[in-house]
């Protein structure tokens, strides 16, 4: 056997072992998104710059706003899909509880009845002062979630691990003081139980629970990103700045 040949088989050797070993030596990154209202949108631009420089995001988990960009990346929106949708005026009107003309009847009509006149008499007829548990109505952000999250959940089997992303969000147990970890599940009540803040939006009730804003009890939950998932690094973002 020539040097020549000798010496392209033992390169095509070398190349053969040493690949395997190279991707498994890659170390894998988790991403943790904190909350942190308008501002939590910022995270979009760190994870375009994560694209950017080809860093690869194996994991990702976040709290309110965190929570709303982490769960986008991770059913398959891209930075570029989902700075489109935070600038629009769909996003805006989400956000502020305001409903399309569209939908209006859905929320706003009341169903047909037949009925002329209808009194309500009740024993107890004192007069009962109520203070309001939320400052904007919950449909357009229900509706919201629905659009984008139902058919990646569905997708997934309502398992988070088989989103495109890995994923995790956190919500808070007001009534036991605690946090809750969603990692299976219908993804848009996950969402929008860990951004639902408290007297601005009114909360869901899941299995029982009253579900706020996780921010409460965990804004910050790159404990969970390393219980659940131990990557090699854990990329932290607090409004747009990492750690």
């Amino acid at each position: 056997m020539s040097g020549l040949r000798l010496f392209a088989l033992s390169a095509l050797l070398f190349t053969a072992l040493w690949l395997p070993s190279a991707a498994q030596q890659r170390q894998t990154v988790g991403v943790v998104l904190s909350g942190g209202g308008s501002s939590g949108l910022a995270h979009i631009g760190v994870l375009r710059a994560l694209e950017e420089n080809n860093i690869p995001i194996d994991y990702i988990a976040g709290t309110s706003a965190g929570a709303l960009v982490g769960a986008m990346y991770a059913s398959g929106y891209t930075p570029a899909e989902m700075e489109r949708i935070a600038l629009s005026d769909e996003f805006y009107n989400m956000a502020k509880g305001i409903i399309g003309e569209e939908y209006k009847y859905y929320f706003k009509t009341r169903d047909p009845d037949p009925t002329w006149l209808n009194v309500r008499f009740e024993i107890d007829s004192g007069l009962h002062a109520s203070i309001p548990t939320n400052i904007v109505e919950p449909y357009g952000m229900d509706m919201g979630m629905i659009q984008f999250f139902s058919a990646p959940s569905a997708a997934a089997g309502n398992d988070f691990d088989s989103l495109m992303v890995p994923f995790r969000c956190i919500a808070a147990d007001v009534a036991d003081k605690k946090q809750v970890v969603w990692g299976k599940g219908d993804l848009c009540r996950a969402v929008r139980s860990s951004t639902t803040y408290p007297l601005y939006m009114r909360p869901i009730i899941v299995d029982g629970k009253m579900l706020f804003d996780g921010g409460l009890y965990n804004n910050f939950p790159s404990d969970v990103v390393l219980e659940d998932f131990f990557p090699d690094i854990i990329n932290r973002q607090h409004g747009g700045h990492g750690q």
